[in-house]
């Protein structure tokens, strides 16, 4: 299965209000799952943006989850 590039924007629940960040998943609901399980994003913290290529997200030089 492909992945993509989830972009995620970091709300005022989160200390770091105003950054974005990319997450490497093959969905959505996927991406959500890696940062609240894997990483221990709090689901309010992170709000979708945009889907892109991995060749897309690498050009924006994010931290990449």
């Amino acid at each position: 299965m492909k992945d993509y590039d989830f972009l995620f924007g970091l709300t005022e629940y989160s200390d770091n209000e105003g950054e974005e960040i990319l997450c490497e998943a093959p969905s959505l609901d996927a991406a959500y799952t890696y940062l609240t399980e894997l990483y221990g994003f709090d689901r309010n913290e992170v709000r979708f943006i945009e889907k892109m290529s991995v060749a897309e997200g690498e050009m924006l030089g994010l931290d990449t989850y």
